[in-house]
């Protein structure tokens, strides 16, 4: 039976059942995108060997091919120039210095360099954008039902938010798919 606003029954059921769905695999997807991209070390695919959680406490980091450090060391070099005067550049890190809890920015840009290893986990971000926006959006979209009562109003605001929604999914799986291009 149509609603007053031209839905059936049926296609806000399949929306409240996927906003649920898509809930529940964001507690999963983030769990997993911490875990491995920012805190496990042992999955730096490129790296000629496995760096354990012990050594990774002593401050060892997995090392690189040649060829990976030097295009790093260009990268660092080349934002260094472009950087302005004022800006505050990252400090280096010294050799044997125990770095912090998360894994540097050089070592998740050199994983996302890796042809086998990027595939995946860029095709695992962009499924965790997609889920994070439509059920932040369908939430959003809700709300905005519940408080609008002016029905041209609530269609120009719901229309917007699904706009943004579109502009910050393009933004996003742009940002994804250029991450670890340019080493």
């Amino acid at each position: 039976m149509p609603s007053k606003y031209g839905k059936s029954a049926r296609s806000s059921a399949f929306q409240w059942f996927l906003h649920r769905i898509t809930g529940t695999f964001l507690v999963f997807l983030l769990i997993t995108h911490f875990w491995v991209q920012h805190y496990d070390r042992t999955t730096a695919s490129i790296s000629k060997d496995v760096v354990t959680a012990e050594q990774a406490a002593q401050g060892v980091l997995p090392t690189y091919s040649d060829e990976a450090n030097a295009a790093v060391e260009a990268r660092k070099q080349a934002m260094q120039e472009e950087a302005p005067a004022n800006a505050i550049v990252p400090a280096q890190q010294q050799p044997g210095s125990k770095p912090s809890g998360a894994t540097p920015y050089d070592i998740l840009m050199l994983r996302l360099a890796d042809p086998v290893y990027a595939v995946l986990w860029k095709g695992f971000n962009i499924l965790f954008l997609i889920f994070a926006l439509h059920h932040g959006f369908y939430g959003l979209n809700n709300i905005l039902s519940d408080y609008i009562r002016n029905d041209m109003a609530r269609a120009t605001a719901i229309t917007l938010s699904w706009g943004l929604a579109l502009v910050l999914f393009v933004i996003g799986t742009y940002s994804v798919t250029v991450a670890g291009l340019n080493l």
